[in-house]
């Protein structure tokens, strides 16, 4: 949990680029005229297990992208992450080993 009182989940809603912090567990992201990126943490300062929750809203028309920092991998690849199609709602479950991220689970 990551909420102020630890019995709930931080929710953030956004509608341009951002970075996760470690306030964050759930981003609500609803991309307007542009495509998104979302900055994921460098998995080397965040607790291993740290997850995050990032959701693209159905009625937006472009796309959410994770990206990487530093030298950290997505996947095991160094490529942006697509949350989502456009028109479609997505999301996707990270979590970090300490040196990389990982997606749990995504949805389309």
């Amino acid at each position: 949990m990551s909420g102020l009182d630890n019995t709930s989940w931080t929710v953030r809603a956004v509608t341009g680029n951002t970075t996760l912090t470690n306030n964050d567990y759930l981003l609500l992201v609803s991309p307007g005229s542009a495509t998104v990126v979302i900055t994921l943490p460098d998995a080397t300062t965040i607790q291993p297990g740290r997850n995050f929750i990032v959701r693209r809203d159905a009625t937006a028309t472009n796309i959410v992208q994770l990206a990487r920092s530093g030298s950290n991998l997505i996947n095991g690849s160094a490529s942006n992450f697509a949350v989502g199609s456009a028109g479609a709602v997505g999301s996707a479950e990270l979590y970090t080993d300490g040196t990389n991220w990982f997606t749990l689970g995504t949805s389309v």
